[in-house]
């Protein structure tokens, strides 16, 4: 039996997309913190050391612009003219960055001063610009574009619904969480994957990222309801009535409803895709549905409210409707 047949023709067009790996750092420890506004603790202490670290770079910037100016000064050869522009150059480069450190200038430290986290929440999108000797990493959330490291890219998901936790004149991320995912499309998933599909290439990246985020939906619905179930459990334990009773009535998932009527009718729906056929129970115990082309048999079981069918490798569980 294939009830996932047109889920698994529909995992075919799904862009596929890597989950959030096991070792991601999002979202930190400092989430509470982040949602009340906040830097916590620990986040301000390693800000803290990236503002000195950046005044520190700019004081040895500013030292070096300065010296060149004197080396100019005393040193160089050609047109005054041309030399005395290099040395004001200089002069005005050093003492720029000389007062950014002093006076603590820099977007981070700015940031550090008025303490406030912002944030931001929509579809998430992911794009990398390669360079000569390395690639420019971005995230893409709304309307807004963040530039982030490689460890930050490869840690968030590329699909879905996130809130981002920012500072907002250096726009340095401090923490993402993922959020529910958009609902269901109402009509047919294949009819609505489609357009869905389309927009995912859409030049407006906010539009290709929602649409996206609903294919992450469907997705995600799909692979929670094909988790595997645990082992069949022993004779005793399973419902005492023979299958082809004891499955008459309605069972759902979360993503497929379907409905065995005692007369050896079945209706089954996808969200907004339903289907009609006939189901049996042959000799052996098993259960044939013809649901979609390509009938099979599958091991099936009741326990409780949950009946489990089993077949070609996969495992889906459904609970009984009141």
């Amino acid at each position: 039996m294939r009830l996932d047949a047109a889920a698994v023709r529909l995992e075919n067009r799904l862009q596929r997309r890597k989950a959030m790996p096991s070792n991601t750092s999002y979202p930190l420890d400092g989430l509470d913190a982040n949602r009340r506004g906040e830097l916590s603790d620990s986040q301000l202490r390693g800000f803290r050391g990236l503002s000195r670290s950046n005044r520190r770079s700019n004081l040895s910037s500013a030292a070096f612009f300065l010296a060149g100016a004197g080396l100019i000064g005393v040193f160089a050869t050609g047109p005054a003219g041309t030399r005395a522009i290099l040395t004001v150059i200089c002069l005005a480069l050093g003492l720029f960055l000389a007062l950014r450190s002093i006076a603590g200038l820099d977007a981070v430290t700015r940031d550090l001063r008025r303490g406030r986290v912002d944030s931001i929440e929509g579809a998430i999108g992911k794009g990398r610009v390669p360079g000569r000797t390395r690639s420019s990493y971005f995230l893409e959330v709304g309307d807004r574009r963040f530039k982030v490291g490689s460890t930050t890219y490869r840690a968030v998901p590329d699909a879905g619904i996130v809130r981002v936790y920012f500072l907002p004149r250096s726009r340095t991320i401090v923490n993402l969480e993922r959020l529910a995912n958009p609902p269901l499309p109402n009509e047919p998933i294949m009819e609505a994957l489609g357009p869905l599909g389309a927009l995912s290439r859409s030049h407006n990246r906010r539009e290709a990222n929602e649409a996206r985020a609903r294919i992450a939906s469907v997705t995600d619905a799909w692979e929670a309801m094909r988790a595997q179930a645990p082992s069949a459990p022993p004779p005793d334990a399973r419902d005492p009535r023979p299958l082809n009773e004891a499955i008459v009535g309605t069972w759902n998932n979360g993503l497929i409803n379907v409905t065995f009527l005692a007369d050896g009718r079945v209706t089954a729906r996808i969200p907004g895709n339903p289907r009609e056929g006939h189901w049996s129970v042959d000799g052996a115990g098993r259960l044939h549905v013809d649901l979609f082309p390509g009938e099979s048999a599958a091991d099936a079981w009741i326990a409780g409210d949950t009946l489990t069918i089993a077949a070609e490798g996969d495992v889906l569980t459904f609970r009984r409707e009141a």
